[in-house]
């Protein structure tokens, strides 16, 4: 009698051990995990369109840079220019080789900006100078001619 008691508590050990193992897959598979009617999501789950998944690290050190000129710009009220350059990050973002394309476009008129302040004015050279290297090196690693 010992022995068919042992024998079951193994055998259910077993069972457990590989219920386990197997893990979410088991319920769903023999339909135990039920389904959950009445409850609403809070957020659908879609990609978001702001942040692509994979992006290379140099669009994102374009990107970074840009949004730093974004914040100068709307600081010292250039919206046209602010505007312009969201639009071609979010292209960069998109369609990488447009979105170079479009950025130095936006950089050629971003060269003749003038800045009030002597100090910010060399932020927003150097900040535009970085995003220029991040664009060249992206375009340089896609094999993109420039286009003028």
């Amino acid at each position: 009698m010992l022995e068919v008691v042992v024998g079951l508590l193994a055998g259910l050990l077993f069972l457990v051990g590989a219920a386990i193992m197997a893990g979410p897959a088991l319920s769903r598979g023999l339909g135990l995990a039920g389904r959950r009617r009445g409850l609403v999501r809070a957020r659908p789950a879609r990609p978001s369109k702001s942040a692509p998944a994979e992006l290379h690290p140099t669009t994102v050190k374009a990107l970074a840079a840009t949004a730093r000129l974004l914040a100068m710009l709307k600081e010292n009220n250039l919206e046209r220019h602010a505007a312009a350059l969201r639009m071609a990050g979010r292209r960069l973002q998109v369609e990488e080789a447009n979105g170079i394309h479009a950025m130095r476009q936006v950089l050629r008129h971003l060269r003749g900006v003038r800045l009030p302040d002597e100090s910010d004015q060399r932020i927003f050279q150097g900040l535009v100078a970085q995003l220029q290297k991040a664009l060249d090196d992206r375009a340089e690693q896609l094999e993109l001619l420039p286009k003028n």
